[in-house]
């Protein structure tokens, strides 16, 4: 804790201090969230024509994640970029996956909003691939980095094989970062 609020003190320092120059934090949300959560196995999913569809199920219902404290009161957040990374591993059967990102206020469910990412998996057999995202964060995502705390929520939503072998697949969250860029506030 000690070495937290001292990085915290540091960084209002530099933000206070520097001129026109900014703040830049690196957030690795991913760290927040118990490894069990980040990732989801499936399967058998049987065929079906149309294909079976599980509709959105939570792989993180409902995280609160702490983030520094005051920063708000000392800098001005002027952009927000974030980052996810994704392997889905396919060993038997076809389909899709969606992932969905969710970002709140600490005092709103963040599936109440709407997601701020919105991931599609193309799932075929026998295939494992890497999805990488990077984008830039809405003016709504950006302010939650100025809070002290924030919630989020992850769910997924598999289609299963219209025909053919049974969907067996594992999608696992490799990464989540947020690069943070603030400012002095002016007066």
């Amino acid at each position: 804790m000690r070495g937290v609020r001292w990085i915290s003190v540091a960084a209002l320092a530099a933000a206070a201090g520097c001129g026109a120059g900014n703040l830049v934090l690196h957030v690795d949300v991913l760290s927040f969230l118990d490894p069990a959560a980040t990732q989801a196995s499936v399967g058998p999913l049987v065929a079906v024509p149309g294909g079976l569809y599980t509709g959105e199920q939570p792989m993180v219902d409902d995280k609160s994640i702490s983030l520094l404290e005051g920063l708000s009161g000392a800098a001005e957040v002027r952009s927000v970029s974030i980052r996810v990374s994704t392997i889905a591993a396919d060993s038997t059967g076809s389909g899709s996956d969606t992932l969905r990102l969710y970002l709140s206020d600490a005092d709103t469910p963040p599936r109440s909003t709407p997601p701020v990412l919105t991931q599609a998996i193309d799932l075929r057999p026998g295939v494992t691939d890497t999805l990488e995202l990077e984008f830039g964060a809405e003016p709504r995502v950006a302010a939650l980095f100025t809070q002290r705390r924030m919630r989020m929520a992850l769910t997924n939503s598999l289609r299963g094989p219209a025909s053919g072998p049974d969907l067996n697949c594992t999608v696992r969250l490799r990464a989540l970062d947020a690069v943070v860029i603030a400012g002095r506030k002016l007066p």
